[in-house]
């Protein structure tokens, strides 16, 4: 009789070890006939590193995931570097692809009661899968990119940077609190049968063209707080972009579009952007009485639509909806653009120049042409 329970025992765990072999296999990554393929699933990582000496302490940690749906594809492919699943990249050759990543890095510092930290979370997000089926030298981030066919493509979803800094004094109020917020908004690349094409953001069509440079809503917003006490705020927000609006270059040669509403199929060297927007204000302190609510120098028109950024994942995940940090200088928040409806708000001021400088060149050309000196750069090491 306990050599029968035994046995049953014995056939009971090796059924459940085989079930939890099952559990814990690789999710569908498929390379099959391919050479120098790496592959990964959905993945977190929380670095962290601390130090201490005398009276100074620091402290840095990066927590970064990259999330995504699916198993990973690339067969019959060479050099194919694949993280985070709902890749697909078969018959090509060097593409790399990733699913939406977020990184929230920080560090400070103290030193007999002074402290000072510095973050600087970011987000590669988009919505649904990559793929670069017979492509070459293809780069993917996010989702939503569709390359196939394609020689020396670079593609990323809707991308948000937010570094900020923050100072204080042992005995005394705040010092220094600075926000920067970039931001480049949209979904969906599709750069099919084309030639060193660059798309950033999303909504964002260069199908079968050349050496074209695109790019979503563009959002660039700061924020820096003198001490409350008499102190000022300034806020700078300013951006590229339309309500909802989509590029389109098809069959094009040489184009650039920052921001959406741009279509230039079958074009040979145009240049095409959004209406550029602004509204920047300075906020003065209450004057040494602690009391006042500040004089506004000069009232943004109005403020931006609050973040609820579609396509940007927060961290640990791919859902849409996630909200930047919160500006934590005083006077008007710099927000981010919601989603499709990126700077899509009637009642901000239209300027044809950047806030404080008057160069409105200054924010356009230089961006396009570094677009499109990447997509030169990719084209001659693909053809190479």
């Amino acid at each position: 009789m306990l050599r029968k329970a035994s046995l049953l025992v014995m056939a009971l765990s090796v059924a459940a070890l085989g079930l939890a072999h099952a559990a814990m296999a690789d999710p569908g990554n498929v390379a099959d006939n391919s050479i120098g393929t790496v592959q990964v699933d959905s993945t977190s990582v929380n670095p962290s590193v601390s130090a201490s000496a005398g009276p100074v302490q620091a402290t840095a940690i990066a927590p970064t995931a990259i999330t995504g749906s699916g198993g990973n594809s690339a067969s019959n492919s060479v050099g194919t570097v694949q993280a985070g699943g709902g890749n697909s990249s078969s018959d090509s050759i060097g593409s790399v692809q990733s699913a939406p990543v977020s990184s929230r890095p920080s560090a400070s510092v103290s030193a007999d009661g002074n402290t000072a930290s510095v973050s600087a979370p970011t987000t590669v997000g988009g919505r649904g899968s990559n793929s670069a089926s017979d492509s070459i030298g293809s780069i993917q981030a996010g989702g939503g990119n569709t390359a196939d066919g394609s020689i020396g493509s670079v593609q990323a979803g809707a991308t948000q940077t937010d570094p900020s800094i923050r100072a204080s004094l042992a005995r005394g109020p705040v010092v220094l609190a600075a926000d920067v917020l970039l931001g480049i908004f949209g979904s969906g690349n599709d750069a099919t049968d084309s030639i060193g094409s660059v798309q950033l953001g999303g909504g964002n069509t260069a199908d079968g063209s050349i050496l074209t440079a695109q790019s979503g809503a563009v959002m660039l917003g700061s924020t820096a707080a003198a001490p409350p006490s008499g102190g000022a705020t300034v806020n700078a927000p300013a951006g590229i972009g339309s309500t909802g609006g989509s590029n389109s270059a098809t069959g094009s040669i040489g184009t650039v579009q920052i921001a959406g509403g741009n279509s230039a199929s079958s074009s040979t060297g145009t240049v095409q952007t959004g209406p550029v927007l602004a509204t920047p204000s300075v906020i003065t302190g209450g004057g040494g009485g602690g009391g006042g609510r500040g004089t506004t120098l000069r009232p943004p028109t109005t403020a931006l639509p609050t973040a609820t950024t579609s396509g940007i994942p927060a961290t640990g995940g791919q859902g849409a909806g996630a909200t930047p940090p919160t500006r934590k200088g005083t006077g008007s928040p710099v927000r981010a653009p919601a989603g499709a409806d990126a700077l899509g708000v009637s009642g901000l001021a239209r300027a044809a120049q950047l806030p404080f400088t008057g160069l409105g060149l200054a924010l356009l050309f230089p961006f396009a042409l570094a677009l499109l000196g990447t997509g030169f750069g990719l084209r001659r090491h693909a053809l190479a």
